[in-house]
């Protein structure tokens, strides 16, 4: 009981389970997304003439044979000095499936807003020199797959290191931002660390065509509009209801009409398909592509120091 590993997990309230069964592809198969179901080609051909992007549409997966689909698990307990697996729920545990009679979604926007904000918060405390510095990187390997990787990679061996990590690369666009994190106090290394995986985690998440979008609107000063936008569709439930709603009107009145254009496109790819109105027709449940999308434009706005 006094290993670091049950300490933490005593700390942090995280819940381990034990696998019991697996479900394993039988053969070898592609998925592919349709990409001409309701609306997203049109979206994502704006996306690549608006940004001008030039990263190819991979929006396939290949699942070897043998692949883990879907597993089954019981939760494991840790209690007075014991292994304990929990074969059946007691009735004032939380159950895994929510009871959603009266959830306000005002608490699921409020929740998405803490961890965001808690997450990025080492950004409001650097100077602009180093937050130029970040932004570029980020908006590098925002048109560059191998780049996010590399940088992901790195700042999780950081993360993992006890002792301190010597940051090396091959990669111009990340030499700088390297350089200056491997001189910064080890405390501060970390903060900046889990800040910016954060950032590439949410980044992931979003489809090689937002990336470009969201470079775009970078360009064009519009990432904080953007946010109030987005913002305001968590406060509807995206995540088990279908049913049409309205946005405010004037969250969707740009000075330009590319402006406008560009972020119906952004949110279309999302999941929301947005009209001039405000109409909003969610579709197959968007709510973590959407709070996705919500981390990323909060990060680049911190990071670009929009207002």
């Amino acid at each position: 009981m006094d290993h670091s590993f049950i300490r933490q997990l005593q700390r942090t309230g995280i819940r381990l389970y034990v696998v019991t069964e697996t479900l394993e592809a039988s053969e070898e198969a592609v998925y592919e997304e349709s990409t001409k179901a309701d609306g997203g080609f049109k979206a994502k051909f704006y996306a690549s003439f608006c940004a001008k992007g030039t990263r190819e549409n991979n929006q396939a997966i290949v699942i070897p044979k043998g692949c883990t689909l879907a597993f089954r698990t019981i939760p494991l307990r840790i209690r007075d000095g014991a292994w304990d697996l929990v074969y059946f729920q007691d009735e004032d545990e939380d159950h895994v499936v929510e009871d959603r009679q009266g959830y306000a979604d005002d608490e699921k926007l409020e929740e998405v807003r803490t961890e965001v904000k808690k997450s990025c918060r080492i950004f409001s405390k650097l100077s602009p020199d180093l937050l130029l510095i970040i932004l570029n990187t980020i908006k590098a390997v925002m048109t560059d797959e191998n780049l996010l990787q590399e940088l992901s990679q790195k700042m999780e061996e950081v993360l993992e290191e006890n002792d301190g990590y010597e940051l090396k690369t091959e990669s111009p666009d990340l030499k700088e931002l390297f350089s200056t994190l491997q001189q910064s106090p080890r405390h501060r290394l970390l903060q900046l660390a889990e800040g910016i995986t954060y950032v590439l985690d949410a980044l992931q998440e979003l489809m090689e065509h937002q990336l470009l979008l969201l470079l775009e609107s970078l360009e064009r000063k519009i990432v904080s509009q953007q946010l109030k936008l987005v913002e305001n569709l968590l406060k509807h439930d995206l995540e088990y209801e279908m049913e049409p709603f309205s946005v405010k009107a004037r969250l969707l009145s740009f000075q330009h009409e590319e402006d406008q254009k560009l972020t119906i496109a952004l949110m279309e790819l999302s999941g929301v398909h947005l009209q001039e109105d405000g109409s909003a027709f969610p579709r197959d449940q968007p709510f973590e592509s959407v709070a996705a999308l919500f981390a990323a434009l909060y990060a680049l706005k911190l990071l670009s120091g929009s207002k």
